[in-house]
């Protein structure tokens, strides 16, 4: 009798972890889906807000990445975010910043804000990738807060020059070159 009670106590314990294991995943995949809603919720907004100021809303994507979302704006082959080699920002890319800058006012989270070159090298030596990099996620960074982002909500501005390419088969490729900007989530 001991023996089947223990049986039956362990069967429980058993089906008790296999319920809770089955709760979590469910809690994971609707998790999930709430944040691929909220990435596409908020592509769809800048999308919209900045489609009207050229070809820049082409090389957008947001995604949920980093327990946040993260906010990429790429060059395209025939539209760039910043003149060749330096950080100095095309027209139609701080009207971009500015409204996204204003869009991220209302959204909660601190930012961080990052810059990616290709794998160009630099001719002469007085820069290089790694501050050209630095250079345009601080351009980018007066931008946001020009466009009415808290200063004091971004947490970091990086330049990761090509070390994180986005196209690493094709080093050289326009996508290379981008700004990241991670809306982290409200603690983390």
């Amino acid at each position: 009798e001991e023996a089947l009670a223990k049986a039956d106590a362990e069967e429980a314990v058993k089906k008790a972890e296999e319920d809770r294991h089955e709760a979590d995943k469910k809690a994971d995949e609707a998790e999930k889906a709430k944040k691929d809603q909220d990435a596409d919720a908020l592509k769809k907004q800048i999308a919209q807000e900045i489609g009207a100021v050229g070809k820049l809303a082409e090389g957008l994507t947001v995604t949920p990445a980093e327990g946040g979302l993260l906010v990429s704006l790429t060059d395209q082959l025939d539209t760039t975010m910043f003149n060749v080699g330096s950080a100095v920002p095309r027209q139609e890319m701080v009207l971009a910043m500015e409204k996204i800058g204003k869009i991220l006012e209302g959204k909660p989270g601190a930012i961080a804000i990052r810059g990616h070159t290709d794998a160009r090298p630099f001719a002469g030596g007085k820069n290089d990738n790694w501050r050209l990099s630095l250079d345009r996620a601080q351009s980018a960074y007066y931008m946001l807060v020009r466009g009415g982002l808290e200063e004091k909500r971004v947490s970091q501005v990086t330049g990761f020059a090509d070390r994180r390419l986005k196209v690493p088969a094709d080093p050289m490729a326009a996508a290379n070159r981008r700004i990241e900007i991670l809306i982290q989530a409200e603690g983390g």
